[in-house]
């Protein structure tokens, strides 16, 4: 017979995925509400893992720690979506290299809004120490952790007035 332990208080773990989920919805939500209903949270993959020049599909797979077949899918999504494009790399041109067209980048500029508006609302929340404790405990967890995404944000933000349209 196995007994269970009864948990009086959810695993640090849960908490952490719970604040990850909730995040993630919220950006989902915002990036829905600015016009990019089609960009889901696997696209962050991609998103997080591009560079503004180009980036081939077997770094973005290596990056995200995901299989080149799986990142090829979720850029083939991408680039039906018109967020990327594919252009010959000019260090070889067998190559691909993967872009954020106009669409894609107006999408990492709702991430870094989102982002800031996150991080500004655990700040005043926490208050500073609070807040500063938080990030050093999260970065000796995750040491590693890579700034993302990796493209900033144009200046003012890249708002428009209008939604891009698909491919720009």
């Amino acid at each position: 017979m196995v007994t269970r332990q009864k948990v009086s208080r959810p695993y640090t773990q849960a908490l952490l995925y719970a604040a990850y989920q909730a995040t993630a919805r919220e950006l989902v939500d915002a990036l829905a509400t600015a016009g990019h209903a089609d960009v889901r949270h696997k696209h962050g993959a991609v998103f997080a893992n591009l560079d503004r020049e180009g980036t081939r599909a077997s770094v973005l797979a290596e990056r995200a720690g995901i299989g080149r077949a799986a990142m090829g899918e979720l850029v083939d999504e991408l680039e039906r979506l018109g967020h990327v494009e594919r252009r010959p790399d000019p260090a070889d041109r067998r190559a691909k290299l993967v872009r954020p067209t106009e669409r894609g980048l107006a999408v990492i500029d709702v991430v870094h809004r989102v982002n800031r508006a996150i991080e500004r609302r655990l700040a005043e929340g926490l208050g500073e120490e609070g807040y500063a404790a938080l990030r050093r405990a999260l970065e000796t967890i995750v040491p590693d952790a890579p700034a993302q995404p990796r493209i900033a944000p144009r200046p003012g933000g890249g708002r428009r007035r209008h939604p891009s349209p698909p491919g720009g």
